[in-house]
């Protein structure tokens, strides 16, 4: 997902581009599936990478929005205290540092 919006795609327009569905680009940004080894050469040079950097990519790299979400939602539910805001805080910048790392990854 990274790299297709540092490329301002859409999933609707990357499929377009790849001869998917726009359902099938979703599957693979969650993990769910994986691209067609067909794929994957196309999907690296729209994406400017390599074909090694999208298969060694893994959901370790990023836990996914969901789980961050979750993550913030249970600090803000616990008992009020100034703390709390410095919490999410401190989560938040740990998140974007870690997807500033992964985008540099690609990069190299």
């Amino acid at each position: 997902m990274i790299l297709r919006k540092a490329k301002k795609y859409t999933q609707q327009k990357l499929a377009d581009k790849l001869g998917v569905s726009h359902q099938a680009v979703s599957l693979w940004e969650r993990g769910a599936t994986m691209p067609d080894i067909a794929i994957l050469p196309a999907l690296a040079e729209l994406l400017g990478t390599t074909t090694d950097k999208i298969l060694s990519a893994s959901s370790d790299d990023f836990t996914g929005f969901d789980e961050i979400i979750d993550r913030v939602n249970l600090i803000k539910q616990k008992k009020r205290s100034v703390t709390k805001d410095e919490e999410v805080k401190e989560y938040l910048s740990s998140v974007i540092q870690k997807l500033n790392e992964l985008v540099s990854s690609y990069d190299e």
